[in-house]
């Protein structure tokens, strides 16, 4: 487990601050927000249309070449920005990296789901987040920093480091220590269609879209809203590592949290937290202020991603897991291109408070629908049974 929580650390680090750096870079090119949702937007469009297939072809070959190519493209796509300091080139480079990352989520997440015994899972993906939580405080407080001292394009070149080291670990790793292998050909597969038709699936998926949307609004926020306060690249980049900082904390308790409320009752009342704090950051102007705010939605909406992941593993069918992953990626950056997009326009039109109304009512929405799934479930015991296993062929 060592070794594969030390390529999520490298990995995420370059994409976590490319993030931050071409939003950052996009401004400083004269880029109006809605051009900035648009650059935050071209990460997700592509994985949002083949993030179901890249998922069966994982479950088809096994995780060693993807994981392999999803570094290796993430580390070329981020080094592109130091040759194109131009707005369509961002715009590019956002578009390759993103499709990068997603080749590499779906065959992390496989690798960590088939770890161990079915009872370590959520174990095992609680350690997968804290590594992505702490990768995400170094790769933006880190990004920060190096914008200011070194400026846009050096701290691109930099950024590339962590996925080529990556890169290096998944090639030099052994194929037993990459536990997910390829799927038998005997399992019968139907249409990607069926698994949103299992129910407890198809909630985990819903709350992980409701997850990813609060988690994009505000990495959209943060940067608009610290430049209109001429905040410095590098104080910003230390508001969302105190964002990634607090979800590192909350996720060391979250195994404690769930096994005494369950997974919904959690994510509801965090949800609802996070709808709160979301809405207050507007109301401020003060540094100090927006450093606690961070901090505690951070530790408001940390949770949701661990509990969304296990509960996508846990409720696929068998030898479809990583399809089900595939699935949650298209749900989640279907998300991530239409919210930036449409909340940047009307960032432009309206401002930045509609911006912050906007993101506590998504979550708000959110904290309502999935605390009614909670107490049908604890109505209906029986619903929490998985269904749909896989068609065998004879």
């Amino acid at each position: 487990m060592t070794h594969i929580l030390v390529i999520v650390v490298l990995a995420q680090m370059g994409t976590n601050g490319a993030k931050l750096l071409l939003a950052l870079f996009a401004i400083d090119l004269g880029a109006s927000p809605l051009q900035v949702g648009i650059t935050f937007a071209m990460f997700s469009i592509l994985p949002a249309i083949l993030a179901i297939s890249a998922g069966r072809w994982v479950d088809r070959i096994g995780v060693r070449l993807p994981l392999l190519l999803g570094c290796g493209g993430m580390a070329l796509a981020i080094g592109i920005v130091f040759l194109t300091p131009a707005l369509w080139a961002l715009y590019l480079c956002a578009a390759l990296i993103g499709l990068s990352f997603m080749v590499y989520v779906v065959a992390g997440q496989s690798i960590v789901g088939s770890m161990g015994a079915s009872s370590d899972r959520t174990r095992n993906f609680s350690y997968y987040s804290l590594a992505v939580a702490f990768a995400s405080v170094m790769g933006r407080a880190g990004t920060g920093v190096s914008i200011d001292l070194l400026g846009h394009r050096s701290t691109a070149l930099l950024l590339a480091i962590g996925p080529l080291l990556a890169l290096a670990i998944a090639w030099w790793l052994p194929s037993r220590n990459l536990p997910a292998k390829a799927t038998p050909e005997r399992i019968v597969r139907t249409s990607t269609y069926e698994l949103w038709k299992i129910p407890a699936l198809r909630r985990a998926l819903i709350a992980a879209a409701i997850v990813e949307s609060g988690n994009e609004l505000f990495a959209l926020f943060i940067p608009l809203y610290g430049t209109y306060l001429g905040f410095s690249a590098t104080f910003i980049g230390t508001l969302l590592a105190t964002f990634a900082a607090a979800t590192f904390l909350v996720r060391t308790a979250l195994p404690r949290l769930v096994a005494r409320f369950g997974e919904e009752t959690v994510l509801s009342f965090a949800l609802g937290c996070a709808a709160l704090v979301g809405v207050l950051t507007i109301a401020t102007t003060q540094p100090w202020v927006l450093l606690v705010l961070t901090a505690a939605f951070g530790f408001s909406l940390g949770c949701g991603m661990p509990l969304s992941m296990a509960l996508t593993y846990a409720r696929a069918p068998e030898g479809r897991a990583a399809e089900a992953i595939g699935m949650r990626q298209t749900v989640n950056k279907s998300i991530e291109v239409t919210v930036p997009v449409c909340f940047g326009a009307l960032a432009v039109v309206a401002g930045l408070a509609p911006l912050a109304v906007a993101l506590g009512t998504v979550l708000a929405v959110g904290a309502v629908v999935i605390g009614r799934d909670a107490q049908r479930r604890r109505l209906t015991p029986s619903s929490n049974t998985p269904q749909a296993s896989p068609t065998k062929a004879p």
